[in-house]
């Protein structure tokens, strides 16, 4: 059984790259360093539900 990505939406950015993640089933945001939000947008294991593709792209070109 393969397992589906989990669904993530990008809350905002605060300072000192801080960013806020809002996950399923969670009340409040998860607040992820710069490094470990962009290993995300690589991952197959999460997928943003509110960024458009060229935006993730630009990250990593």
């Amino acid at each position: 059984m393969k397992n589906r990505p989990v669904k993530v939406s990008l809350i905002g950015k605060e300072n000192d790259n801080v960013y806020q993640i809002k996950f399923p089933k969670l009340n409040i945001p998860v607040n992820v360093n710069e490094e470990l939000y962009k290993r995300m947008l690589r991952s197959p294991q999460y997928q943003f539900d509110n960024l458009r593709q060229d935006k993730r792209e630009k990250h990593f070109a």
